[in-house]
Order: C-alpha cells, then structure tokens, then sequence
C-alpha cells in the first residue's frame, strides 16, 4: 500500500483534530468524510479537499476506494460501526473507549481477529513525549499515580449521557487505566476502589479512587472524577517512584520532573503531541503492514479496568481484572 484512503465518521472536534492531523502525514489521504449532520462532513470535506460528504456510514463502508475509517463518533455507536467496517476489511481506527461494555469489547476483538483489517484504538496519552521521556527514565517504576480530573461536567453534555457516553468515569477512565497499565508494563491483577455517584443526574460514576495491582508487583492508584480540575495539578497529573528516584508529571502531561537522590532535578517540557503521534503511528503501521500497539486488546483492558472498578466500588469488594479479561478473551 504506498496511500492510505482515509473516511472520516464523525465530523465533531475529534473528527476535525484528526483530519488536521493526518493532513500533513505523507501517504494519507482524506478521502470521504461522513456525519448525520451533513452539512458538517461537507465543511470538513471541503476544508480538506476529500471527495465526498454523506450522511450514511454504510456509504463511506461499503466504499471500495476507502481503505481505513477513523471512528469518531459517540461512544455507543463504537461497536456497531467498529464490526462493520472490520467485517468489510477496512482498517479501524476508533476513538477512546473502544467500546462502553465488556461484551460490546469483546464483539470488536472477534470482528477483528476475523478480519483483514487491523484496529488501532485511540489512547493519545501513550504517544505524549513526556510519557515516552517518563519510560526511558523509570523503565521499572514499583508505585505509580493517576489522577484525571476535570471541572464539573454539565448535565446535558452527551458524555454524561448514560448510553451516548456513560458518564465521566467510563467516558475518560480508559485514558487513565489504560497509561497505568502501559507504565506497569503489566497486566493488572485485582482492583479495589470506593467512590461512585455523587451527584450527577445521570446516576452513573462520576468520581472514583481506586488501587489495582499487576502481576509483576507494581502498585497504582487511581483518581478519576469531574469535582474540579486543579490549577497547580492539572488535569492530567502522573507521579512514578522507584527505589531513590520519582518522577512527575503535570501541566497536562507536558512537564516532566525527575528527581533522584544525590543529583540536581532534570526538568523537561514538552508539547501536548498524542494526536499527532498517533495517527503518524497508525498510518504507518497499515504502509508497512504492522499491527499497530493500541489493538483490541488494549481497548478491551483499559474499558474493563474502568468497570471492575466501578464494581468494586460499588460493592466493597476486591475484583478480578487480568484473569476476567483473559477469561473472555477465550470465548468462541
């Protein structure tokens, strides 16, 4: 493949931020742009010279010229759209959460191991340079942190919906438990967390802390919620430690703070550049036929992380993560 025939469903920011993206990547090309407002897909298609805008996805699907779609729509139209696409062979590349639901996970893996399209999911935080500095410097970190929080959602915002998007937690958890599990290097083996609704409408989690330990002995915790964002914080906030050594890193994951014992603080600053890096990533991995490192299973995890501990909150329990997900994984 030497030109990758790019649809775009889902003509939103995320829609658009992509295209900005992949238009200044050599061998991408924006070709057909869809939206169920279609006055919003023509905008993007004629900002970025595509061929065509429509209002059906099974147009842009079914269209033999389309190589890849970039699924950017609501969350609860991931999977519908993700098995589609797959089961016609296209390349996927579906925004953060693959999929709401552990079944609806597990029905994107089985389209994709079936398919001879390759599915890439979208966990930006992965490709921030300050992650990629983080793991050169502290490559076995032993303690790790999390926190994501943001200002209050607002009650009407379709995130907050419980089936467009699920609520604050299960929206943008995946960001979070999917970077522990990345820094780790390990799979997580139980959960345990208190939080849930406090007072959002929606009755879904809107705040959590939670601790996980993975199987190589690492552990986590996590805070994810929508009370307030934090000035001197932000709100992506990380924090790693291994014997005589942490790390930091704030102002939305572009600061990097390293200190060890004995020696002067190294300070780094970079750029917010996940997007960017992403879609380089994926781009490339379909010109030299690669699978790309955000797959199916890592979807599947970061979304399954969220829900074991949002069960554990809700029922003061420990819960099972790697031997749940390894369990599914399994089914025919």
């Amino acid at each position: 493949m030497k030109e990758v025939k790019i649809g775009i469903i889902g003509c939103g920011l995320l829609g658009k931020t992509h295209a900005e993206c992949l238009s200044k990547i050599a061998g991408a090309k924006l070709y057909a742009f869809c939206d169920i407002f279609e006055e919003k897909a023509w905008e993007l298609c004629r900002q970025f010279d595509g061929a065509y805008a429509t209002d059906s996805f099974q147009r842009v699907a079914e269209d033999p010229q389309v190589d890849a779609l970039y699924i950017c729509t609501r969350h609860n139209t991931h999977t519908p759209y993700c098995v589609e696409a797959l089961n016609r062979d296209k390349h996927v590349f579906v925004e953060k959460p693959m999929a709401m639901t552990l079944d609806d996970c597990l029905a994107i893996a089985d389209a994709a191991s079936k398919s001879r399209g390759k599915l890439m999911t979208g966990f930006k935080l992965r490709y921030f340079d300050a992650v990629k500095k983080a793991r050169e410097l502290m490559p076995h970190p032993m303690v790790i942190t999390m926190q994501m929080m943001d200002d209050r959602w607002p009650n009407d915002f379709w995130a907050n919906d419980p089936v467009e998007g699920g609520g604050n937690v299960i929206s943008q958890g995946c960001h979070s438990t999917d970077l522990l599990r990345y820094m780790a290097g390990a799979d997580p083996e139980w959960v345990s967390a208190a939080g849930g609704n406090y007072y959002q409408p929606n009755r879904e989690a809107d705040n959590l802390c939670a601790v996980f330990r993975f199987q190589n002995g690492v552990a986590a915790s996590w805070v994810q919620g929508d009370c307030r964002r934090p000035t001197l914080l932000s709100k992506f906030f990380m924090q790693l430690y291994c014997e005589d050594a942490c790390l930091i890193i704030n102002d939305r994951l572009t600061t990097l703070t390293y200190q060890q014992a004995g020696k002067p603080d190294e300070i780094y600053h970079y750029t917010e550049s996940g997007f960017d890096q992403e879609d380089v990533e994926f781009i490339s991995c379909l010109l030299r036929d690669e699978p790309p490192r955000t797959g199916t299973r890592e979807g599947l995890y970061a979304t399954l992380m969220v829900l074991q501990a949002i069960r554990a909150a809700d029922g003061g329990a420990m819960q099972p993560v790697a031997a749940v997900a390894e369990e599914a994984l399994k089914r025919p």
